[in-house]
């Protein structure tokens, strides 16, 4: 059968394509030349959420096989989402990107940690509910905190995709659009980038790789009590955990997560524990700007507390905080395929 791949790599958002009219042409334009199309996600975003100048990607597909009298299986999606509803198209199969997840799995701590922020935020590309998160952080608790935000006012590309357009639609569909949202934004933008050292000037990511930077980036975890941690898929039914998440489950940091709901949740499912004894975990049954909302909560109040009685609290997490470490550098492929029923390990 000819079939062929068409590979959307990174050119995949929460919700949307980047370069989306280049993608849909070559997608229906493949179609028309071949048996089979199998659209691979290396993202884990969730099929039925994506979107095409405000319709929806499979309602498109699907009118492009009702009017070419096509079957629906001439397109297949390979994804990466780990709770990716299969019923929503015929031909879907679900595996996982492990050099993410499981890239720090040989690091060692070689330090204990002693706490002098409160706080650790580490942002590559820029995103419309990293900027409300950050800046937020920035404007409210910079002393506390350790943040990184690489985004250059000086680089138009960095600028056009830094995603204000798409927190004001955001910030303004859920009524919570305000004065003070968008003195803090401003504050932060202003400030751009913010950098821990001039060795990141150039990078776009804080990257998963071993090396340098890798060292660099986990030495800052030495110091802080809690990530907020930022996953790249923050709507619908996925669970695509990458190194963000296993930065601070190495380093025995505790987290709070901006990611899709039931992110927690699916953690729980491959043995994790969270702090729901400590702050009120319910947000991760929440998405979007509610989420944002109730972990702006848990930052302020956790702001209010000196830092011995930040050090007090992390010894009283020690043992899920071991057991978390302990979990993570045992963690397989099999067990991920077992868990979550994957086709391919």
């Amino acid at each position: 059968m000819n079939q062929v791949t068409i590979n959307l790599d990174a050119d995949v958002e929460d919700t949307f394509l980047k370069n989306e009219g280049a993608w849909m042409t070559k997608i229906v334009d493949s179609a028309h030349k071949h048996d089979t199309v199998k659209i691979s996600l290396s993202e884990g975003v969730a099929i039925e959420d994506l979107g095409y100048k405000g319709k929806n990607f499979l309602q498109i597909l699907t009118e492009v096989c009702q009017e070419n009298d096509w079957p629906l299986s001439k397109f297949s999606f390979f994804t990466v989402n780990l709770t990716q509803d299969r019923n929503v198209w015929p031909k879907i199969r679900m595996t996982h990107s492990t050099q993410h997840l499981l890239s720090l799995q040989d690091y060692t701590i070689t330090e204990q940690k002693r706490i002098a922020k409160k706080f650790g935020m580490f942002i590559g590309r820029s995103s419309w509910e990293r900027l409300l998160l950050a800046s937020h952080l920035f404007t409210r608790h910079k002393d506390s905190s350790i943040m990184t935000y690489r985004s250059h006012l000086d680089r138009p590309e960095s600028m056009l995709n830094i995603d204000i357009d798409r927190l004001m639609w955001h910030l303004s569909s859920s009524r919570q659009i305000d004065k003070s949202s968008i003195d803090d934004l401003s504050k932060l933008i202003s400030a751009l980038p913010l950098l821990q050292s001039e060795t990141q000037n150039d990078d776009t990511h804080l990257q998963w790789n071993t090396g340098a930077t890798n060292t660099e980036i986990m030495s800052w975890y030495d110091s802080i009590f809690c990530d907020v941690v930022c996953e790249k898929t923050i709507t619908g039914k996925t669970f695509f955990p990458t190194e963000k998440i296993s930065r601070p489950l190495v380093s025995k940091t505790p987290f709070l997560i901006m990611a899709a709901p039931d992110y927690i949740k699916n953690l729980h499912r491959l043995g994790f524990r969270s702090f729901g004894e400590f702050w009120d975990e319910s947000y991760d049954h929440q998405q979007g700007v509610q989420r944002v909302l109730s972990m702006k909560k848990i930052i302020d109040d956790l702001a209010k507390l000196p830092i011995n009685e930040l050090d007090a609290m992390y010894k009283h997490m020690l043992p899920v905080l071991e057991h978390n470490y302990k979990t993570y550098k045992e963690l397989t492929v099999a067990k991920l395929g077992d868990t979550f029923n994957l086709d391919v390990q």
